[in-house]
């Protein structure tokens, strides 16, 4: 198949891939955990441990609170020592589960051997129940309960699954290493989740700058033969990982304004999502271990990591493993530069999708001085949805609620095309998601009132 984009929009920022080949190293783990309730999307999980309570590595520590909800479980064992709120890496109170560690305890039936499992299990209620008893989320950045996403409502039927390894963010290189490392997993759980859906055909999706990833999964889907699965390989683009750009590029369908990706017959999910199916439905083993990249702007080479972590390890122990904090760090970002989030306290815990500690300079983060809209159009040319950046910033200075729902400010990704791609150094992406916070409220608030 030959390289593939989506048309609209996009930009080509430097892929700062750093990391790109440090083997992933096991990180060692810590004197105590803080376990996060609100790690995936929807209604944070209820925890169902109290203080003095033991727990095994597996034990399940918090149970759904809804249909869109899922369960969260020990990453070690040991004892509960408390159960309350904390601060998260963003600065806000959430229900955390404190665990002192002591050994290394598993729950039986977890399969800890590196013995490949191949054969795809027939019984799809049997595998969804699985996928959500052990806690799958989807590891792109969303976060959303995989056993969700992989049920679609009555009269909805997915024709294709995209398995996301584009990994468009610069830095960001954990996917890029599960590709090598672990093929033959991703691949088998791309295969549960094709036979989930109904035997569609299952496209993986690479970018370009990842030879040696496309040469690794091409060989382990030789290998194990399953049919109606390929390998696409994609031109370097960001975002090209978003969902509606990823159908776009794969499928050459449009998701239209407030839709779903199976309103056009696709079911996306992430590279690492596909593993932590393999290791649900084969080994029994629920999400209690990721991938994430150490990097940064001018961190040397042997400050540059991809670490396998459990969920709940404090940043700052992290940090520390990983040789400290820089001096340099003006910022750190969890997640890519152009769509991750600053922390705001590093003494939170790692969550289901931490995908990177980003440690970025001065002079990367520095914002230049704003200057006036020349009216080049630049944004509106770089929006992979086809907005008009620079009137919804107009609209929302103007306070044009309505004028900013016309012009689609709901449909904004939030990629910073736009803001990367002014001249005249307007936070427009900052503008833009004010405005598409407002709009939504007030369609949300239209919703609930029957209008």
């Amino acid at each position: 198949m030959s390289k593939l984009t989506f048309p609209i929009g996009g930009i080509h920022p430097q892929d700062a891939k750093f990391s790109r080949g440090c083997a992933t190293e096991v990180l060692p783990l810590p004197p105590v955990v803080y376990v996060s309730m609100a790690q995936h999307l929807g209604a944070p999980a209820v925890p169902c441990v109290a203080a003095g309570d033991n727990v095994k590595v597996g034990t399940v520590i918090g149970e759904p609170a809804g249909f869109i909800s899922a369960y969260v479980h020990s990453p070690v064992s040991g004892t509960v020592k408390s159960v309350g709120p904390r601060k998260d890496m963003l600065g806000n109170n959430v229900t955390h589960v404190e665990i002192t560690v002591e050994g290394d305890e598993w729950e039986e039936g977890i399969d800890r051997t590196p013995d490949i499992v191949s054969e795809i299990p027939t019984d799809r209620n049997a595998v969804l129940e699985k996928i959500k008893m052990g806690g799958v989320v989807g590891l792109g950045g969303a976060t959303f309960p995989a056993h969700v996403k992989l049920n679609p409502a009555p009269g909805s039927k997915a024709d294709c699954i995209l398995i996301n390894g584009s990994e468009c963010e610069p830095y960001l290189t954990s996917d890029h290493r599960i590709m090598i490392e672990r093929p033959a997993e991703i691949i088998i759980g791309a295969a549960i989740m094709q036979m989930v859906l109904g035997g569609c055909r299952c496209v993986i999706a690479i970018e370009d700058n990842k030879p040696e990833a496309i040469a690794s999964m091409k060989a382990a889907l030789a290998d194990l033969d399953y049919k109606n699965m390929e390998i696409a390989v994609l031109k370097k683009k960001y975002p090209q990982g978003g969902e509606k750009q990823l159908i776009d590029a794969v499928l050459k369908r449009q998701v239209r304004s407030g839709a779903l990706p199976i309103s056009v017959g696709a079911v996306v999910q992430n590279v690492a999502t596909a593993l932590a199916v393999y290791e649900a439905v084969q080994k029994n083993k629920p999400l209690i271990t990721n991938t994430m990249t150490i990097t940064g702007d001018l961190l040397p080479a042997s400050g540059q990591h991809n670490y396998l972590f459990r969920i709940g390890m404090p940043l700052s122990f992290i940090a520390e493993q990983a040789g400290g904090v820089p001096d340099y760090a003006a910022k750190i970002v969890s997640g890519g530069p152009m769509m991750g989030k600053a922390v705001a306290n590093l003494d939170a815990s790692a969550v289901k999708g931490t995908s990177s500690l980003l440690y970025l300079s001065r002079e990367a983060t520095k914002r230049k001085e704003e200057g006036h809209c020349i009216r080049c159009a630049k944004c509106a040319d770089s929006c992979p949805m086809g907005l008009e950046p620079f009137l919804i910033n107009r609209l929302y200075k103007a306070g044009d609620l309505a004028g900013m729902e016309k012009a689609s400010a709901q449909d904004c990704i939030e990629c910073g095309c736009c803001q990367y791609s002014c001249p005249a150094n307007i936070p427009l992406v900052d503008n833009l998601r004010m405005a598409k916070g407002q709009v939504m409220a007030e369609i949300k608030n239209r919703r609930n009132n029957g209008k």
